[in-house]
């Protein structure tokens, strides 16, 4: 096969960086006698405890401009006077180590009158651990920024054992049992780990999250409309599963161990982390192992004017397993104080098993026995992939003025091996003398992917800020389809008219701007993104290709209003792609079992989503509370389509297809609150509700129109220093689709954590679905032919984790006032 030489030129470096010259307000005329006699004065405050803060610093800055023009540190009562002030408008911002900083409501210093005063200034404790000293304040679980919405995962899973479990945990997530994550009910979202796509996606990316121990997962970023600096993939948005790193470790470490109370679930991991001068490493491993039974139905009932032909009966009875490990490695070097190169190694080995028996009984349309039979499926797929990551970083001004690049490379491989035989029986489920036929599907997949990128950010102005940069992606995909049978039983297997190669191969260069700007209450940002796109999809055995190139643009905007420093207001625009998957494009005929078959579509175009979001956000002394609004409108949209009454090989079956369709609108909205009641209990709670009305188009008679919701609610509570309790529910409402409807499904999770050894060690018990409610059911069908499919995937479980820390208690650098981490919307600092 002629492979695609993909390469990318040397990134040139910018350097130079300008010189920063403070602005100062217009000058009086010299006449007058006072030119900067004017003078503020106020008193900083612990918001919790409502005592004076000492030492906290505070900076005046010019109204618009937000230019630095004096500077002060509070005594240790807290109070502060500010004197040489020029008649204008500013205001305050005020930073303490661990505490969040704060910027104050405007005020005016004039000519006759030169004095000026502010409320006391309250500020909030955050999570900061300085040269030894503990600050025990923990993150809020929940944090909304202008652009996401940011969960903490020690607060809202504090027993979860995996990245998985931590996800299943956040507002507006689902996890379903197979592992396949999303967002507002869409499964097409993008996922990304410190800001990196994934290389992988569906079952194998469920897969591959669950070998992520839990205990280096620091928070979660939900991004629903992104800005046009990320990748557009992603209709619902991005996920951003955020990695601890970046501390002043000396040296420390730590091990978690658990087990279920069901046979076959456990894990264990841990991770080493060491700084000393410029050299920065974090390690971790992490193994899971994942075992469950599945049980349930698949009956097809087929009708003829309205009157009933014949039924077929199919009940299932398996396991699915799931185990890997994972294995990463970040080694940064800081060579000086602009410089930074960061090696990231990612290695994951995993294997999935599917082991089934399906009984099937065949009657006519009176409900009368015609046949009987099993079918047993032995299937293993054996993985693994490596990821290793290149970056280079130059920061001239911290989130001003700074360059970056990354060379990313992923090599991923993958072994199926399917096993089917059917067993004839009689009547009563005896075994009955007849043929046993077999049949083995074998698939062996070679995915690589090349990414370079290069990103340059430039204030331009007091307010102004340029981000732009370049980014090229190659994949290069092999895949082997191998299909024997052995009709009679005896042995002899023989090559199927299944069997196929394939190869696919795709391209995406892309370049991006956001121009973003402050002016008053207002932040206002615009980007656009331009991508060129190709991919070449063939087929060994047909001789047939099906090549396809296309252009696209992908602007992005936000409008936000601060109506104070507690309640703000926000409109986001964003252009999004679903690009067909591979498996989506294969024809090739593949069976889950004698009745059901996944056949792709090679001539499937992308969707775009055009996305709007309102956002109102209000926060308080108990928490805070956002409503977000949304529309979305798709064109081209990808649809599962489901036909009961197919022929393949010579079978009936039912097939599950994609197609597109001619457009989808959906539009809802979230509401998302946090709350606490003073140290003993906080909290979090959403409800989303959204109605999707699909149209077919001419040419199709597939179209839908539902509402569907869902709602979360999650609590903790502090019985004591050291032993918490907490409780979530989960529960989404039935979901119609075209031809078929999803029913409801709904589950609990119940744990306790209980320190122990000065805080060094826990121990936590986690109960699982201890109802037993999480299932799937689904109907579909049409007049001729109806299916009813229903799983439970043996999810509930008694969960026991032991986690202990060791060596040095890590020393997280309190951030400086102009490097505090800032939401990524582009918007300047001020």
């Amino acid at each position: 096969m002629k492979r695609v030489l993909f390469a990318v030129l040397s990134l040139t470096l910018i350097g130079g960086a300008g010189s920063a010259r403070a602005q100062t307000p217009a000058r009086p005329a010299p006449s007058q006698a006072q030119q900067a006699a004017g003078e503020v004065r106020g008193v900083v405050t612990d918001g919790d405890a409502n005592t004076p803060l000492a030492r906290a610093t505070i900076a005046v800055r010019t109204k618009g401009s937000a230019t630095l023009v004096a500077g002060a540190i509070a005594k240790e009562d807290g109070r502060f006077r500010i004197q040489g002030l020029r008649p204008g408008t500013y205001y305050l911002r005020v930073t303490s180590i661990g505490y969040g900083p704060k910027s104050t409501e405007e005020f005016t210093v004039t000519g006759a009158s030169l004095q000026a005063s502010v409320a006391p200034i309250k500020l909030s404790k955050v999570a900061v651990a300085l040269e030894g000293v503990q600050v025990m304040a923990e993150r809020a679980a929940m944090a909304v920024e202008p652009d996401r919405n940011t969960y903490n995962s020690k607060q809202v899973a504090p027993t979860a054992t995996n990245a998985s479990d931590v996800l299943d945990a956040v507002p507006s997530v689902q996890v379903d049992g197979d592992g396949k994550i999303s967002l507002r009910g869409n499964e097409n979202v993008a996922i990304q780990i410190n800001g990196r796509p994934t290389p992988i996606s569906g079952a194998q990316l469920g897969a591959y999250l669950k070998q992520i121990p839990a205990s280096i997962v620091d928070r979660v970023e939900v991004v629903p409309t992104p800005s046009a600096r990320y990748d557009p993939e992603g209709m619902a948005g991005i996920i951003n599963i955020v990695l601890k790193a970046n501390a002043d470790l000396g040296m420390s470490g730590g091990v978690t161990v658990a087990s279920a109370t069901a046979s076959g679930r456990y894990n264990g991991s841990g991770n080493l982390g060491y700084q000393s001068g410029p050299w920065t490493t974090f390690t971790t491993y992490g193994y899971n192992a994942d075992d469950r039974g599945v049980d349930g139905i698949n009956n097809r009932e087929r009708y003829s004017a309205g009157l009933p032909l014949s039924f077929t009966n199919q009940s299932v009875d398996g396991r699915n397993g799931n185990s890997g490990s994972n294995f990463t490695s970040n080694v940064d070097y800081k060579f000086n104080n602009r410089d930074v190169l960061t090696n990231a190694l990612a290695l994951n080995v995993r294997t999935s098993t599917d082991n089934s028996l399906n009984g099937y009984t065949e009657l006519n349309g009176d409900g009368a026995f015609l046949s009987r039979y099993n079918r047993t499926r032995d299937d293993k797929v054996n993985s693994y992939s490596v990821d290793y990551t290149l970056a280079w970083k130059r920061t001239l001004e911290p989130r001003k003025h700074e360059l970056s690049t990354e060379l990313r490379f992923n090599r991923q491989s993958d072994k199926d091996h399917t096993l089917l035989w059917r067993q004839p029986l009689t009547a009563d489920g005896a075994v009955a003398s007849g043929l046993l036929e077999g049949e083995r599907d074998t698939t062996d997949a070679l995915t690589q992917q090349l990414n370079a990128q290069v990103d340059y950010t430039r204030t331009l102005a007091p307010g102004t800020k340029l981000e732009t940069g370049y980014k090229g992606t190659a994949r290069w995909l092999d895949k082997t389809y191998e299909v024997t049978n052995d009709p009679l039983g005896s042995g002899t297997w023989t090559r199927s008219s299944l069997s196929n190669d394939f190869n696919f191969n795709d391209q995406v260069q892309a370049a991006y701007a956001v121009l973003s700007q402050s002016a008053g209450k207002f932040d206002l940002q615009g980007g656009l993104r331009a991508e060129y796109a190709n991919r070449d999809f063939s087929l060994k055995n047909e001789n047939q290709k099906y090549p396809y190139s296309y252009t696209s643009l992908f602007p992005s905007a936000v409008a936000l209003y601060k109506f104070d420093d507690v309640t703000q207001a926000k409109l986001a625009y964003s252009r999004r792609i679903r690009r067909p998957g591979s498996q989506e494009l294969n024809p090739f005929p593949q069976f889950f079992d004698v009745q059901n078959v996944f056949i792709g579509n090679p001539k499937l175009n992308p969707e775009y989503t055009d996305a709007i979001e309102l956002g109102l956000t209000k926060s308080g002394q108990v928490g805070t509370l956002q409503l977000s609004p949304f529309y979305r409108r798709t064109t081209d949209v990808i649809r599962v389509a489901i036909n009961t009454n197919d022929v393949v090989d010579g079978r009936e079956v039912t097939t599950v297809s994609f197609q597109n369709l001619a457009t989808s609108n959906s539009y809802g909205t979230d509401l998302n609150g946090s709350f606490k009641v003073g140290q003993m209990f906080n909290g979090f709670a959403s409800f989303n509700i959204f109605k999707m009305v699909t149209d077919g188009g001419s040419e199709s008679t597939l179209s839908s129109n539902a509402v569907t919701w869902s709602s979360r609610l999650n609590g903790t509570l502090n019985v004591s220093p050291t032993l918490t309790f907490q409780g979530s529910y989960f529960y989404r409402a039935p979901t119609k689709i075209e031809r078929g409807e999803f029913s409801s499904t709904q589950m609990a999770q119940f744990s306790l954590r209980q320190k122990l050894m000065e805080n060094k060690a826990a121990i936590s018990l986690r109960l699982v679905d201890p109802f037993n409610t999480m299932r799937f059911k689904i109907k579909t069908g049409d007049d001729q032919l109806i299916q009813f499919t229903e799983r439970k995937f043996g999810v509930r479980a008694a969960f026991l984790t032991f986690q202990y820390n060791f060596g040095q208690t890590p020393k997280f650098r309190a951030p400086k006032p102009d490097d505090t981490p800032q939401p990524q919307t582009g918007f300047p600092p001020p």
